[in-house]
């Protein structure tokens, strides 16, 4: 049996691969909690945060990070799309001084993210994006002039 999807026409290919690296990661990973914290520390993000993006109490984040609680299956995709979304955003941002918002939410819908969450999530990927590109910044000046 073939199982067939509709076509995805906003969704690069690269965030497809993305999406399925993060799946990997944390599926093989003994400790899928630690995978799922690394994700949301390298995007900048507290607890509460990836908490209200994922529907959930900042307290059922933090369990499921020190493996106390095994993430659920509907959790892992809606995480796996929410990180990937926010990697779009980021990439998005480093390819243009504008970002297109029309594109952004495309990828979004094609994925089956809630869009009233849409504003929030670009909010903390640009956010990410800018502090990292501030520290990259700050770093290759100490490097330049020794400081």
């Amino acid at each position: 049996m073939k199982l067939t999807s509709k076509p995805l026409l906003y969704t690069p290919d690269w965030l497809i691969s993305f999406e399925k690296d993060i799946a990997g990661e944390i599926i093989l990973h003994h400790d899928p909690g630690e995978v799922i914290r690394e994700y949301r520390k390298r995007y900048g993000m507290s607890q509460e945060e990836l908490g209200e993006l994922m529907g959930m109490r900042r307290e059922s984040v933090s369990r499921i990070e020190n493996g106390s609680v095994t993430p659920t299956f509907d959790f892992v995709k809606t995480f796996i799309k929410t990180m990937a979304l926010i990697e779009a955003i980021r990439v998005e941002r480093a390819q243009h001084k504008k970002i297109n918002v029309y594109f952004l939410e495309n990828i979004a819908r094609e994925s089956g993210f809630d869009l009233e969450k849409f504003p929030f999530i670009l909010a903390v990927a640009v956010e990410s994006y800018d502090k990292k590109l501030i520290k990259i910044k700050k770093s290759l000046k100490e490097k330049r002039y020794g400081k």
